[in-house]
């Protein structure tokens, strides 16, 4: 009896016991189980809100930054947004040479190797006058991998080269290699696109050949060909941009003063499908074109008194719907001017206008609040 007795206080001990310890860690670990609760629901609470920007493309018109910078009048020069600031470089300028329209003496004209740079699209400041890559046009210049990369272009005392530099300031230049796997041209494009760099078309004048070969390099000195002949026409002066994970291609010219009005596309740089052969925009040659607030943009055309119609921008979702903007540039036509974003705007600067003038204004886009 006393055993047994002993044996049931023992049990009620350990109950007790074990009770009080359970009592314990509850106590313990209940403000961390609230406080867990608390700071989810707090961190939930402070998400920010997703705002969908109610963006009106067709509304989009253009104001003059400035209309003379201080850069001298050009075009076939390059611009790129390198470390937050616009970079514009190299170029010409054949004001005084122009004979008539499609008559100008080229050799004759004015080249540059200067480098100008701004961080507010209206005030530029030269930070090069002589620079080592020497005085051209037909300049691509892009930026990749934290440096500026320079190829390709032609000038009337070196002709053609295919010699590749880089910066990672864009005043000091590098020389990668004197002459690229790729041979010599101008009027071509450069475009980054799945982490590579890729070299699209081109011309050859003077052994009178148009290329529509593409290459890509992961380094911007090493180059392999992804195509010696893609799907669409060789040409020059056409635009390409990276848009919704493809590259796309519009427009340029042959050497038989055929301008293009097609559009194409790639996932993968070697084959290319053809998105329509007959948009509702005219042929157009040295235009632009860039990828912004999700729409690929067409932007500006040469209508001069040979090339007659529309100065205007265009806009679609999937390359194959265009739309156009509700008012046309006051910027006039033009060709080979350089574009950008920066500062999430589209600029447009320099190039050869409609009346066979060489300029040097700046333009920005924004959306009309009529």
């Amino acid at each position: 009896m006393v055993k047994k007795n002993s044996l049931l206080m023992s049990v009620f001990i350990f109950a007790v016991v074990a009770l009080i310890f359970t009592g314990i860690f509850y106590l313990i670990k209940k403000p961390q189980i609230f406080s867990d609760d608390k700071n989810n629901l707090t961190q939930k609470n402070q998400q920010p809100i997703e705002i969908k920007e109610n963006f009106n493309a067709g509304s989009l018109i253009w104001e003059e930054a400035t209309s003379s910078a201080d850069w001298v009048d050009r075009d076939s020069h390059a611009a790129v947004v390198f470390k937050d600031k616009i970079w514009l470089m190299g170029g010409l300028n054949a004001n005084a040479n122009v004979l008539a329209p499609n008559a100008v003496e080229y050799w004759n004209s004015i080249y540059f190797k200067d480098i100008w740079v701004s961080d507010n699209g209206l005030n530029w400041q030269q930070v090069a006058t002589n620079t080592p890559w020497g005085s051209r046009r037909s300049i691509q210049v892009i930026a990749f991998k934290d440096k500026l990369w320079l190829m390709g272009d032609w000038d009337p005392y070196m002709g053609y080269r295919n010699d590749i530099w880089s910066s990672e300031d864009g005043i000091n230049w590098t020389q990668a290699t004197t002459s690229a796997a790729w041979p010599v041209r101008e009027g071509h494009y450069l475009v980054v696109f799945q982490n590579k760099i890729w070299l699209i078309g081109g011309v050859l004048y003077d052994k009178r050949k148009t290329f529509n070969a593409v290459w890509y390099s992961e380094d911007g000195i090493n180059w392999k060909m992804a195509t010696d002949s893609a799907a669409w026409s060789s040409r020059w002066d056409h635009a390409v941009a990276a848009f919704d994970g493809k590259l796309w291609l519009t427009g340029g010219m042959d050497l038989n003063d055929h301008v293009f009005k097609d559009v194409w596309y790639s996932e993968d740089g070697i084959n290319w499908t053809l998105a329509t052969n007959d948009p509702p925009w005219e042929q157009r040659q040295g235009h632009n074109m860039l990828a912004y607030k999700d729409k690929l943009w067409l932007l500006g055309r040469f209508n001069d008194v040979i090339n007659k119609g529309p100065n205007d921008v265009w806009y679609t979702e999937d390359g194959i719907n265009w739309e156009k903007t509700d008012t046309d540039p006051d910027w006039l036509g033009r060709e080979d001017s350089a574009a950008v974003i920066f500062q999430d705007k589209m600029w447009i600067l320099g190039g050869m206008n409609s009346k066979w003038e060489w300029t040097n204004d700046v333009w920005y886009s924004e959306e009309s609040l009529n």
